[in-house]
């Protein structure tokens, strides 16, 4: 049977803490994970965590160490540039209800299409997709936001 690394006098660490010693936050650790170069985990017989040898990880972060700001595997964006109307954007333009002032629409709707932008960055995707995606899904909660105001209203 192959000997363990902590038998090898190797240290094991965990996500939480390779958080903690390398102070970095659980959603860009699981970023660096995908990285081709990132350690792999160690398995350990009869344990379900994920462990790492401590130095091998150590030796990565010293070879790319975290840098604090604006992403920069992004492509660069004109920040004065108007946002080009698709036109799949364009048919996804939904109205504000008459039950609803401007200000609670663009309330919600901003809630809506910013929630979009949490989830894609959760899910490590695009933020930016928000753009498209977040019409979509203020299209999708319309109907049924309808429904419910509706069902209120007859109850009420």
């Amino acid at each position: 049977m192959p000997k363990s690394p902590e038998s090898e006098g190797s240290r094991l660490i965990t996500l939480k803490e390779i958080e903690q010693e390398h102070g970095v936050s659980r959603s860009s650790l699981h970023t660096y994970r995908r990285s081709a170069s990132f350690p792999q985990p160690v398995s350990v017989e009869g344990s379900t965590k994920i462990q790492y040898d401590a130095r091998e990880v150590a030796a990565w972060f010293e070879a790319h160490p975290p840098s604090q700001g604006k992403r920069t595997d992004l492509a660069p964006r004109d920040e004065g540039a108007a946002v080009p109307q698709t036109e799949q954007t364009s048919r996804s333009q939904v109205g504000k209800p008459d039950y609803l002032t401007d200000e609670q629409w663009t309330g919600l709707a901003f809630s809506i299409i910013e929630g979009v932008g949490k989830g894609l960055h959760a899910a490590g995707l695009r933020v930016e997709w928000a753009a498209s995606l977040g019409p979509l899904a203020l299209e999708a909660v319309r109907p049924r936001l309808d429904e419910l105001v509706e069902s209120e209203v007859s109850d009420g």
